[in-house]
């Protein structure tokens, strides 16, 4: 009867030694990711952070996290540049967030049709299959919002 009594008591040191090991690596910080090419993402409770630019993701989204990009290349707005982005859903509704950055510096001269202001943004709103995409410019980086909705986007940028 020792003899298990030892035995149990050494499974379970073992045990617990496995799980501190193991929690060790473990970040509470959720959905954090960077690298070296200027791009990070970091998402903590609801905020996002893409870019050095804030935005609140509205209640009961949850991030995709295989549809994440983080400074990949690609061509946007006329111009050779990166882009980060990541989707959410909650049920059939999606919200893509992306920001462009160039590679030599700042965006210029961003424009487009149907001029709007949205939560103090001046930019430029487009529907497009029951959509709505804004664009605007955030200290030289241009911040595109794919949303069900205008107010899903004021909700984003608010």
């Amino acid at each position: 009867m020792k003899k298990i009594l030892i035995v149990l008591v050494a499974l379970i040191a073992i045990g617990v030694s496995i799980s501190a090991v193991s929690a060790e690596g473990f970040s509470f910080s959720f959905g954090s990711e960077s690298n070296s090419d200027g791009g990070d993402i970091s998402i903590d409770n609801n905020k996002l952070k893409m870019q050095g630019v804030e935005f609140k993701i509205p209640e009961g989204f949850k991030e995709n996290e295989s549809a994440r990009m983080l400074a990949n290349d690609t061509n946007a707005f006329g111009e050779d540049c990166k882009e980060s982005a990541t989707t959410f859903y909650n049920n059939d509704t999606t919200i893509i967030v992306k920001i462009f950055f160039a590679k030599d510096g700042k965006f210029e001269n961003v424009t487009g049709e149907n001029p709007l202001n949205l939560a103090g943004h001046d930019g430029f709103i487009t529907e497009k299959d029951g959509r709505a995409i804004f664009d605007y410019d955030a200290d030289g980086k241009i911040v595109e919002i794919d949303a069900p909705d205008q107010d899903t986007i004021k909700s984003i940028l608010g």
